[in-house]
């Protein structure tokens, strides 16, 4: 435990770990106050029935043109019934930001952020030390190579834990600021009927999926950057391989192998709103293929920094 908590502590002494945190939550908060500045006016009960009868006005006047196709005067029907609803019951727009949609986005974002970002300190963190030297006096410590390697792995892990943890605590705060707390509605017209629906919260479910995707990411970044002696080459490969892997996967997806590979049972994949890559893949499955690669890595990454020559 000392071993993870001075990496843990050597790790934030570094600029560049400050600077990708500040900029995830810059980042949030600028697209959060952007999509505030655009944002349709719902927050008064005039403003809700000016922005819905500007909405109401498109689907009127495509619904007077001659020469309509039967499905799109259908369409445009519905699209007044639902209008017409929300005017009636004093619900805001369909294209106002709600507090659901900005944690959707805001949700993605950190993900993204966080796995980029944490691929740099995961191909770093054992690279860095390679290439300045300072692994011969790290490993001149009574002290099991494997420890001080794991206590390198633990930290990168909890770096990104705590960078995820960092966007979404700022999405919260600045979602409630600026947009509320109110869920999103969701309207349909079933039988003629107008029906209305909370949009589910999936917050939490989408998050444990996108842990697991970030942590399968750290496991690939550390194996590279522990086999490369350069941190630079270390965190580009790790980057081009991971940004290239599920464009490459796509183009081989029609052969039976395909769903073998990492990148193809992602388990970011089954979260709600999402869908595998490859069609008949279980999330079972994946995540069986997710542990075999997740062992791969660590034995490769273990069993090469063991027998690694650091004495030129």
């Amino acid at each position: 435990m000392q071993y993870v908590k001075n990496e843990w502590i050597k790790m934030w002494s570094q600029k560049n770990a400050w600077i990708m945190c500040g900029l995830l939550i810059v980042l949030i908060v600028f697209v959060a106050g952007m999509n505030k500045y655009y944002d349709v006016d719902s927050s008064t009960k005039e403003a809700r029935l000016a922005a819905n009868e500007e909405l109401l006005a498109h689907p009127k006047e495509m619904l007077a043109s001659e020469d309509l196709m039967p499905e799109d005067e259908q369409y445009f029907k519905e699209e007044i019934a639902m209008i017409e609803y929300r005017i009636a019951n004093d619900l805001p727009p369909s294209n106002a930001m709600t507090f659901t949609e900005h944690m959707d986005l805001s949700l993605t974002l950190t993900i993204m952020v966080t796995s980029i970002f944490t691929v740099v300190i995961a191909a770093g963190i054992v690279s860095s030390e390679f290439g300045t030297g300072t692994i011969k006096m790290l490993l001149t410590r009574p002290v099991a190579r494997w420890k001080i390697l794991l206590s390198k792995l633990v930290a990168s892990i909890l770096y990104g834990i705590a960078l995820f943890a960092s966007g979404i605590v700022v999405a919260l705060i600045v979602g409630m600021a600026l947009f509320g707390t109110d869920s999103a509605i969701a309207l349909s017209v079933v039988d003629g009927q107008v029906v209305q629906e909370t949009v589910e919260n999936t917050f939490v479910e989408t998050t444990l999926y996108s842990l697991g995707s970030i942590i399968m990411t750290i496991l690939f970044a550390f194996m590279i950057g522990t086999i490369f002696g350069s941190s630079t080459l270390a965190v580009s490969l790790s980057l081009f391989i991971l940004l290239m892997g599920s464009t490459a996967t796509m183009f081989i997806a029609q052969y039976d192998f395909a769903k073998y590979i990492w990148f193809a049972n992602d388990l970011s994949y089954y979260a709600p709103g999402s869908m595998p890559m490859i069609e008949g893949l279980t999330f079972t499955f994946s995540l069986i293929v997710n542990i075999v690669y997740a062992i791969v890595f660590l034995v490769i990454t273990f069993g090469y920094f063991m027998k690694r020559d650091v004495t030129a």
